[in-house]
């Protein structure tokens, strides 16, 4: 073990131990092994709080316990939403077991990654975003800080929902146009409220679903490209910038809708390419501590375009790909180290090490992992291992050395498809859209999901 991922460790235990912990999640299995690693690390005790079970292993560990609020979901976006109403308005049952758990409330609360409330129970979220930085995932305004930040980014318009035609007949160049709502229904991902527009038809279907949810949308050229990511970290004197991230969202050739699918490190972009994206994070990364006071990890998403990379939101939180760039790092929770961070903690963070560290392990560690809402839910989760061959995926046979392993189970919205590719079988370089794609059609219609055809993005720029 480096001494840098010793230092880290070191610190996060300092501030564990001896204290109790809350938990909270829309699904319980993160939480509860979260919980279950704080307690190894010397927390007093651990609380979870999630609204429903989720898929995989949720077995407490001493000291630890967990409360379910149940409820279900048409879609991933309300599951999440519902999610949080629910943690503000908590069962009299429940809040009696977490004073009895914390009667002092001085339990440190950790909340998801996109947490919208400040406090639980009367209690601050650990790295809590104030309005300032939460506001900042409207993709609306974001058009502003690319420029003040002095990012290069395509051509788009901020207009209302009616205007959104004209718009689109303005800046298509030939791929059609994607509009993103802004955020009057609330925050949202997952590429959950933009559409793909490129038809009479497609317009007409897009202005329909935003007109009740949204007072403007943002309009901009469709981006052919691979999508990606870059991650920052802003300290009071520093900013790190992390390396870029693959993110898997498929396209579905009938439909005006994105399938987002999660992230992957086994792509790399040209070096000229990922040292832009380096600065662009610096850059957005200054301007966030500049204008509202940012701490903590952000990352910028977009396109690598045949022009290069070019932004299309930005959100100021821990990004999911974090997750899966640090999977490499044994012993360190990431997110954990971003709430400290985000909380203002004068901490020795030695961001300079940070970066080397965290650069250094993705960079080696290759990581592809994607994920899929479904409708159906099975009686009982089901396991694949697969592997991959030039007609396409299948099963792996005994003996064989599967290349992925996937997991259907259940979900709140029904079920979950979870993929897991083995990185160290596959090729570093080029992006795993195309092998996502492929197996989640391959599992489509192994377990009957409906899913649907997809299609990966194209890889431009390194044609």
């Amino acid at each position: 073990m480096s001494t840098k991922l010793t230092h880290y460790i070191d610190l996060i235990d300092r501030q564990v131990e001896g204290r109790r912990w809350i938990c909270t999640s829309p699904v319980a299995v993160p939480a509860v092994n979260l919980a279950n690693w704080l307690m190894k690390r010397g927390a007093l005790g651990c609380f979870v709080v999630a609204s429903s079970l989720g898929t995989g292993a949720t077995e407490l560990g001493d000291g630890v316990e967990m409360v379910l609020l149940g409820g279900t979901a048409d879609d991933w976006m309300a599951s999440l939403h519902a999610s949080e109403a629910a943690l503000q308005e908590l069962p009299a049952e429940v809040l009696a077991r977490l004073e009895a758990f914390d009667p002092t409330g001085e339990a440190r609360v950790i909340g998801p990654l996109f947490a919208q409330a400040e406090t639980v129970a009367g209690r601050r979220l650990l790295g809590a975003r104030p309005w300032a930085w939460r506001r900042l995932e409207d993709k609306t305004i974001i058009e502003a800080v690319w420029d003040a930040a002095g990012v290069t980014r395509a051509p788009a318009e901020v207009v209302s929902v009616a205007d959104a035609n004209a718009a689109h007949e303005r800046l298509d160049q030939g791929r059609g146009t994607v509009w993103a709502a802004d955020n009057k229904s609330g925050w949202y991902g997952g590429a959950s409220r933009i559409r793909c527009v490129r038809t009479p038809e497609e317009e007409a279907e897009a202005t329909a679903l935003f007109a009740p949810m949204a007072d403007q949308v943002r309009v901009m050229p469709f981006l052919e490209g691979v999508p990606c990511s870059i991650h920052g970290i802003v300290f009071a004197e520093d900013i790190v910038a992390l390396r870029p991230m693959e993110m898997v969202v498929l396209r579905r050739p009938a439909s005006t809708q994105f399938q987002y699918a999660k992230a992957a490190s086994l792509w790399d972009p040209a070096p000229a390419d990922r040292e832009a994206m380096r600065e662009a994070a610096r850059r957005v990364g200054r301007w966030l501590r500049a204008e509202v006071g940012y701490r903590g990890s952000f990352t910028i998403d977009g396109v690598m375009t045949v022009d290069g990379f070019r932004p299309t939101e930005l959100n100021p939180r821990f990004g999911a790909a974090l997750g899966v760039m640090a999977q490499g790092i044994k012993g360190l929770d990431l997110y954990l180290l971003h709430l400290l961070i985000a909380e203002g903690l004068e901490l020795d963070f030695r961001p300079d090490d940070l970066e080397a560290l965290l650069v250094a392990a993705a960079d080696e560690h290759r990581s592809a992992s994607a994920s899929a809402m479904v409708k159906r839910a099975p009686e009982e989760t089901q396991t694949l291992s697969l592997v991959h061959t030039e007609e396409g995926w299948r099963i792996a046979g005994e003996g064989e050395t599967a290349e992925a392993s996937a997991t259907w189970g259940p979900a709140a919205t029904g079920g979950i498809v979870l993929l897991k590719l083995a990185a160290e079988h596959l090729p570093k370089g080029p992006p795993a859209g195309p092998l996502v794609a492929d197996a989640l059609m391959f599992l489509d219609a192994h377990w009957s999901l409906d899913i649907g055809p997809l299609e990966a993005a194209t890889d431009v720029r390194s044609r």
